[in-house]
């Protein structure tokens, strides 16, 4: 994990997108060709017009859904039914021939998918990966918060973050600092501490809970 910023809750996602990437440039250090192989990958809350074209600017790749339902809605039906691929069952994708145009070239995906409750929706997808073909694209952004969800599921429970609350604003950055260290480190010394043991397959409730609390002390053979 790179770093945590704290907003209200009732920020929109747009206004944390800025400051997120320039995060994100500033810890990792990105040189402009570093840029150009790096992806985001985000959700519609971002998927504004500006925010599009100021990613599209500082040389970052994307795949992005749009932010706009209604702009989605009229694209789709503009599509020729033949035209249609599909991503799996009740989920279809085709290539938008006349997509918006943006800061630089991108393509633009339709997306239309059935519900659970039997409704269909309708989304688009903008992305400059212009060498993928319309399903690798879809594969690619739909996995992109396997690894997130399951790292924000962990540390809820491991370390207790919806018990924990504060009521000032500056105790509430600490908090969220200490909990961006205690995942780091957990995360860390799995790959060298846990290979091989008992332990590998164990979540961070179960290290922090059981592991963690065994009295004693470790050596390790074979390192200085």
């Amino acid at each position: 994990m790179l770093g945590s910023l704290l907003y209200p809750g009732f920020e929109h996602s747009l206004s944390t997108l800025r400051p997120t990437v320039e995060l994100a440039e500033r810890l990792l250090k990105l040189k402009p060709h570093q840029r150009q192989r790096t992806v985001w990958r985000l959700d519609g809350g971002y998927g504004s017009d500006d925010a599009i074209n100021w990613l599209l600017a500082r040389d970052f790749q994307l795949v992005v859904k749009g932010y706009s339902p209604r702009r989605a809605h009229k694209m789709v039906q503009a599509i020729d039914p033949a035209t249609w691929q599909t991503v799996r069952e009740h989920k279809w994708v085709a290539v938008v021939p006349d997509g918006k145009r943006y800061a630089r070239s991108t393509q633009t995906l339709a997306l239309r998918w059935i519900t659970e409750a039997g409704r269909e929706r309708h989304a688009l997808l903008i992305h400059t990966l212009l060498d993928w073909t319309p399903l690798q694209v879809v594969a690619y952004y739909d996995a992109r918060g396997g690894t997130i969800e399951s790292d924000m599921h962990q540390d809820k429970v491991g370390l207790q973050l919806v018990r924990r609350r504060k009521q000032r604003w500056n105790a509430q950055a600490a908090w969220v600092i200490l909990s961006d260290i205690a995942h780091n480190l957990l995360t860390w010394t799995g790959d060298w501490m846990l290979a091989n043991s008992s332990f590998v397959d164990y979540g961070y409730l179960r290290l922090i809970q059981d592991v963690l609390n065994i009295p004693g002390y470790m050596e390790y053979k074979g390192t200085k």
